[in-house]
């Protein structure tokens, strides 16, 4: 993806709908994303989610067409939102391996302090391993878009300029993957971010821009 992620998201790509212009959409995801981090996704229903959300079901299937449209637009949704939180955290890091760090502490401290991920993650991995595949990999593509921007915007600055910027990125996104599935007993600590800041500094930099990153 060449064109800029920040201009991606500034025009809405990766929202299935403009939620500005249909709150009730906006509703619905927010009362889904509750209900989920209640019940958890293989117990997701229509009907709770309308009553949450304080619309009749009909209206939910009008916006999304089913269960499985909901929760690709719910997935989608969080998803742009934490590539809106990297581009927040990289603002003003110059260094190139500094705003791949800090890419990688917010997005694993979102995906720690973020009710349905962390909840998921924890009772049922399949699920969220579902949701990262679904719609052909759509948020796994957008994790990797995200990346790969910072890459090629490293490479204009003469950094990393061996590698592929499309290819890592999307290795870069299967490793935050592993991270947020593996517990942490049987995994490497990131259970806050100055761990997690270590983890990336000592490993994930080198891997990009070589020894001295």
């Amino acid at each position: 993806m060449k064109q800029s992620i920040a201009a991606l998201l500034a025009a809405g790509i990766f929202r299935g709908t403009d939620e500005d212009t249909d709150r009730t959409v906006a509703r619905i995801l927010d009362a889904a994303l509750v209900e989920a981090a209640s019940v958890g996704f293989s117990r997701l229903k229509i009907d709770a989610i309308a009553r949450r959300a304080g619309v009749n079901r009909t209206t939910v299937y009008r916006r999304f067409g089913d269960l499985d449209g909901l929760i690709e637009a719910l997935t989608m949704r969080e998803g742009g939102r934490m590539a809106e939180t990297v581009l927040r955290a990289v603002d003003g890091v110059a260094d190139p391996a500094g705003r791949l760090v800090e890419s990688f502490v917010a997005c694993m401290r979102m995906a720690r302090e973020h009710p349905v991920i962390a909840r998921t993650a924890a009772l049922e991995p399949d699920q969220l391993i579902a949701m990262g595949m679904a719609d052909d990999a759509a948020l796994l593509r957008l994790g990797s878009a995200v990346i790969a921007d910072q890459i090629r915007i490293a490479q204009t600055e003469g950094h990393a300029t061996h590698l592929d910027p499309d290819e890592t990125a999307q290795s870069i996104a299967m490793l935050f993957a592993a991270c947020v599935l593996m517990p942490t007993a049987q995994g490497i600590d990131l259970r806050t971010d100055e761990s997690v800041r270590a983890y990336a500094q000592r490993t994930l930099a080198p891997m990009v821009f070589g020894p001295r990153a």
